[in-house]
């Protein structure tokens, strides 16, 4: 069965989409089949990935209603790459997953069928803590939280570990905090540095190593619809998502 992580904060403009994308195209590149779900409803993975939002055919918000199988929305924009896309039609589901019957597990329930077929599944989720976010933690073994060096984003972290051990404790025992990872470093500016200093201090080696520093290559290559792996395989941006690659790797949970 696929390894299922979610990629989650509740602040917007952290890199959640980036590191969504560019985490399992660097999985790929070692060989595994990926699977990237975008759970939010702006679509920006889709979009990331080459794909319309509002193409032809269901999508992911289709899906969690129940009126498509996961089958029907999976795309392949690269070869060991497929993508669930995202669209508009989710925001309009997630108030009728309050009430639903199994509204937290929708999408548990929808990728099921899928996850034989795969050797890692990354979600991304919105920036919020609702429903669609409870649907992709409930979903997940662990959540990737990517959480940007500044000081005022720290405040976020204890709302969404509260999560977090809600959803672990209603819905997903299995469920843990896989890591955190430093976006939107600031080259060598001191702000930056001790943010991530105190990020340490506090969670210990929950925190990756690895930091992904600000570039403008990240936005060109979204323009583009592809990953910084296949813009500019070289940049410190590539190399850095290939190195969380390999450090997720290495925490792979065990038996």
């Amino acid at each position: 069965m696929a390894r299922v992580i979610a990629v989650a904060n509740q602040k917007g403009g952290v890199g959640k989409s980036t590191t969504t994308q560019n985490l399992g195209f660097a999985l790929a590149e070692t060989g595994l089949r990926v699977l990237l779900v975008d759970l939010d409803p702006q679509a920006a993975l889709t979009v990331m990935c080459g794909a319309a939002p509002d193409g032809d055919g269901p999508g992911l918000g289709e899906c969690l209603d129940g009126e498509a199988a996961a089958e029907e929305v999976l795309r392949r924009p690269r070869p060991r790459v497929w993508l669930l896309t995202g669209s508009a039609r989710l925001g309009e589901v997630e108030p009728t997953l309050v009430t639903a019957s199994a509204g937290g597990t929708r999408l548990r329930s929808a990728l099921q069928p899928l996850r034989h077929r795969f050797d890692a599944v990354v979600i991304d989720c919105p920036p919020n803590l609702g429903m669609l976010t409870v649907n992709a933690l409930a979903s997940a073994g662990e959540v990737l939280v990517p959480l940007q060096l500044d000081f005022l984003a720290l405040g976020g972290m204890k709302a969404l570990l509260g999560t977090v051990e809600s959803v672990r404790a209603t819905l997903n025992p299995g469920l843990r905090v896989g890591g955190i990872l430093g976006t939107m470093q600031r080259g060598r500016a001191v702000h930056s540095e001790e943010v991530l200093s105190r990020v340490r201090e506090r969670f210990g080696g929950l925190v990756f190593d690895t930091v992904v520093r600000t570039s403008v290559r990240f936005p060109e290559a979204s323009a583009g619809g592809v990953s910084i792996l296949e813009y500019d395989g070289r940049s410190p941006g590539a190399q850095a998502y290939r190195q969380l690659a390999e450090e997720v790797l290495r925490r792979a949970p065990t038996d």
